[in-house]
């Protein structure tokens, strides 16, 4: 939760220090690499943040309805087709 309020709060260094201090074990988990990449992404590094995708990853609570995956999908894939210009309603359709 901690993670989640720093990024609400335009922090992203600090939301990754507090997951930098988590256990290896604990940030291996599907549920720590979605969070890893948001926190990438806010900190401009959609390609790193793309990686972990790649790399593949299961968040096994998963609630129905959640739509934190979907949403982080599509802002890396907004963030890569913009090319470090704004997202436009153009970009969020190449995007898509």
């Amino acid at each position: 939760e901690a993670i989640l309020a720093l990024l609400a709060a335009g922090r992203p260094r600090d939301a990754a220090d507090v997951l930098d201090a988590l256990p290896r074990t604990t940030r291996d988990r599907g549920r720590f690499r979605l969070l890893a990449a948001r926190v990438l992404l806010a900190s401009g590094d959609a390609p790193a943040a793309r990686e972990i995708f790649d790399e593949g990853f299961e968040v096994d609570d998963l609630r129905e309805g959640e739509e934190a995956l979907g949403d982080t999908w599509y802002a890396i894939a907004e963030q890569l087709v913009a090319g470090g210009g704004p997202v436009t309603g153009d970009v969020r359709e190449r995007a898509r």
